[in-house]
């Protein structure tokens, strides 16, 4: 299986990437509600784990605040 994305503008099916399909295949399009949508929070989430900006996190000096920094604790 192969997915794919791409945009239609009521008249023309653009697809964004190159692909090479040498014999007919069955294929199921899917309408999105709105193409120029922002990024889903999964999307986020995922762009962020991957990226490597809050890698940060993970390492023990940057975590300099302790319970007793806090003015109140919830």
């Amino acid at each position: 299986m192969l997915s794919i994305q791409g945009t239609y503008d009521g008249k023309v099916l653009r697809i964004f990437d190159k692909i090479q399909i040498n014999s007919p295949k069955k294929v199921i399009v899917t309408f999105l509600e709105d193409p120029d949508e922002d990024f889903t929070s999964e999307e986020l989430h995922m762009i962020a784990q991957q990226g490597g900006a809050f890698d940060f996190l993970d390492n023990e000096e940057e975590d300099i605040y302790s319970d007793s920094d806090l003015k109140i604790k919830y």
